[in-house]
């Protein structure tokens, strides 16, 4: 197994770096990025925002070099103890080879983020063996109206501001995938709407233990073939759908997810792993989130490894914060969802 770098944890009064790896929505939705920082401030932390953040460059926020030295910059400074993410997007990976992994192999950091982050979690998890968080962004929780969900928020600090592992995951109670237009400002004139949560599903029963890894299934995708891919022996694989690329208010289609589950048989992942876990799948109705459950049967038919659907991790709300590559648990005959080891220090 690999020897895990484990950053110092969080405290009130510390810095927090942000930057956009790359989407340039946060130069585009000022009130958003107020809000997220006026929510990180209200737990205690202290805010820099990265001099290429904002900037706005077609789909991207600045050059991919100008994104990766807002990050070489943030590990290299020693005030900032922790980096978020303003938000995700889908060109993280155009940062990869402009990231210096030896000065942050040598300055360990907190690392925040989800979705398209996942292309950073698992390169810097793949070349330095270091944890870092699959979690809230600025924009998206923190710049939650009229504040960050108190779910969200309980499971940040169990994971980034405490020295115990989180220790056994509960479900939330509610929870929403709804769409609320950030340029029209429509978000600013009421809170989302809540569905009830029906709790977890397990597709396959049984019990595993093992590091716990994996992302935004589309943004793992990028790394298939490259130095960045890491190894999933012995680990339980965890994986959630983002938006459509269409239609911003539904996931990934369950036929392109079907296609990504093939690969990931043939990268030969289904035959390395102790068991899988699939964040509740964002914008599906009752209908589609059961095509894809009949989908993962199908595709997993060989393996025998235990498989829990619908947890608060992704792009639906609130979230779990993941840190990636500590020990988990999982035991359907209990029904739990634990993890065991922290990924602090």
């Amino acid at each position: 197994m690999k020897k895990l770098v484990k950053p110092t944890h969080l405290k009130k009064g510390d810095f927090v770096g942000i930057v956009s790896p790359s989407s340039p929505l946060a130069g585009l939705v000022p009130h958003r990025v107020e809000k997220g920082i006026r929510s990180l401030e209200k737990i205690g932390f202290k805010v820099k925002v990265g001099k290429n953040a904002l900037k706005i460059s077609g789909y991207t926020a600045g050059t991919p070099r100008e994104r990766a030295e807002d990050i070489n910059d943030f590990f290299a400074d020693p005030k900032i103890k922790a980096i978020f993410t303003f938000i995700g997007g889908n060109h993280s990976n155009q940062i990869l080879d402009y990231l210096d992994f030896d000065l942050i192999k040598k300055n360990p950091k907190l690392f925040l983020g989800y979705s398209d982050a996942t292309v950073l979690h698992l390169a810097l998890y793949s070349r330095l063996g270091m944890v870092t968080f699959y979690g809230p962004s600025v924009l998206t929780q923190f710049g939650e109206n009229p504040e960050i969900f108190p779910y969200t928020k309980e499971y940040f600090e169990k994971a980034l501001m405490h020295l115990e592992p989180i220790g056994k995951v509960s479900p939330s109670l509610t929870w929403t995938d709804e769409i609320l237009d950030w340029f029209k400002r429509e978000d600013e004139k009421r809170p989302r709407k809540m569905k009830k949560n029906k709790g977890w599903q397990w597709i396959k029963e049984g019990k595993a233990q093992g590091p716990i890894l994996g992302g935004c299934i589309s943004s793992m995708m990028h790394l298939r073939g490259t130095k960045y891919w890491p190894s999933f022996k012995n680990c339980i694989l965890f994986w959630e759908i983002p938006e459509s690329e269409d239609i911003l208010a539904k996931g990934e289609k369950p036929a392109t997810i079907d296609a990504y589950l093939v690969d990931l048989g043939f990268l030969g992942v289904f035959g390395q792993i102790k068991g899988m876990i699939i964040g509740r799948p964002y914008g599906y109705s009752e209908l589609r989130s059961n095509q894809l459950v009949e989908i993962i049967k199908e595709r997993t038919k060989s393996y025998d490894f235990p498989i829990l659907f619908s947890v608060d991790i992704g792009h639906t709300d609130p979230m779990l914060t993941v840190p990636l590559g500590v020990m988990a648990k999982i035991n359907s005959a209990k029904n739990i969802f634990e993890f065991v080891e922290s990924g602090v220090e």
